[in-house]
């Protein structure tokens, strides 16, 4: 099928605002116009969109440099003991409560279809959206222009997300200009990059479209796809505090990729009693703390897993923490109100 029909009626995008006097671009105005051309050429190859259309639109918008400077310093790069009082907060586990008992239904079915607890789900809502309340509003198409083009350290990635957004809008009936996300083109309440809307995204109402940005049903079925997809076990073991012996501490790891055996942390003298039978590998993450010393946390594959939605430790935590916390605080309600309800 020819591609062009979404760039139909697209005027030229007007300039965004310069960059500030003092900033240096990190890739020269040629060399981004050279890669736009062969981005241009190749998708007009591979996909038969209008290659001339794509190159005129592309070359015609400017970098923006709130975005590169947005990625350079993510707030995974702060300390833990910071990071996690982002999430931990009260609002946000209470709303998480009120959240899980308004789409109980739907929770409960993406668990039963997919093997995923609804607490993660809710978990990975509240981190990346705060229940969809917060999307983003950076036109996706300007992020991944900006750091497909401008931001070098990881240009193959965004470029291969440019392309998977032409594919998305194509296939969504969207206007290129119309989808707004996070500085990094992510979309929608569970905030997921052009690929990840493509390969992970599911109609879990059956109403005939993928909807991720108003309509929770899809987004619960569709988090709970993408982590059945990436090898979650319900039931599994996540992650738990480890106090180390000095011996031991040669097992902190800093790579994601989780390459210990349950032997191996066995022979050292790990208790891996609530690991076994629930996780074939095992690490050892270090998370700081307020007077710079480090706390140390027993992971498993499921862990792992969450990694794959953000690549970061701490992400990670930050998300099994606010489930365990949302889930605590939605029993003790449900308690509550049954002992009232006996009496």
């Amino acid at each position: 099928m020819i591609r062009k029909k979404i760039l139909a009626g697209i005027s030229i995008l007007a300039s965004f605002p310069l960059f500030a006097a003092d900033y240096v671009p990190l890739v020269s105005n040629q060399q981004a116009e050279k890669e736009i051309k062969a981005f241009a050429q190749d998708m007009a190859k591979k996909h038969q969109f209008d290659q001339k259309q794509i190159f005129e639109k592309l070359s015609s918008m400017q970098p923006r440099q709130d975005i590169i400077e947005r990625i350079s310093k993510p707030a995974e790069s702060m300390p833990w003991h910071r990071y996690r009082k982002i999430w931990m907060k009260d609002k946000r586990i209470n709303d998480g409560v009120a959240f899980w008992q308004q789409h109980a239904e739907t929770l409960a079915k993406a668990e039963a279809v997919y093997g995923v607890e609804q607490s993660i789900i809710v978990g990975i809502i509240g981190v990346e959206t705060f229940y969809g309340r917060i999307q983003g509003t950076f036109p996706v198409i300007e992020a991944l222009h900006t750091l497909g083009f401008y931001y070098p350290k990881r240009s193959k990635f965004f470029r291969s997300e440019l392309e998977q957004y032409y594919l998305l809008a194509n296939e969504q009936k969207w206007e290129l200009d119309e989808i707004n996300g996070s500085y990094a083109g992510a979309m929608g309440m569970g905030q997921f990059i052009s690929s990840s809307y493509r390969h992970y995204g599911v109609d879990f109402n059956q109403d005939g479209k993928i909807n991720l940005f108003s309509d929770p049903v899809d987004m619960i079925g569709s988090v709970a796809n993408y982590f059945s997809r990436h090898k979650w076990r319900k039931g599994g073991f996540v992650v738990q505090p480890v106090v180390l012996q000095d011996n031991q501490k040669s097992l902190v790891q800093s790579q994601l990729a989780l390459s210990h055996s349950l032997n191996k942390f066995e022979s050292a003298g790990i208790n891996l009693d609530q690991v076994k039978g629930k996780s074939d590998k095992v690490g050892i993450f270090p998370f700081e703390l307020t007077d710079g010393s480090n706390e140390h946390w027993l992971a498993g594959d499921n862990f792992y897993v969450i990694t794959r939605y953000n690549r970061s430790s701490m992400y990670a935590l930050a998300v099994f923490q606010l489930s365990q916390a949302i889930s605590e605080k939605k029993n003790a309600l449900q308690k509550s109100e049954a002992q009232l309800l006996s009496e």
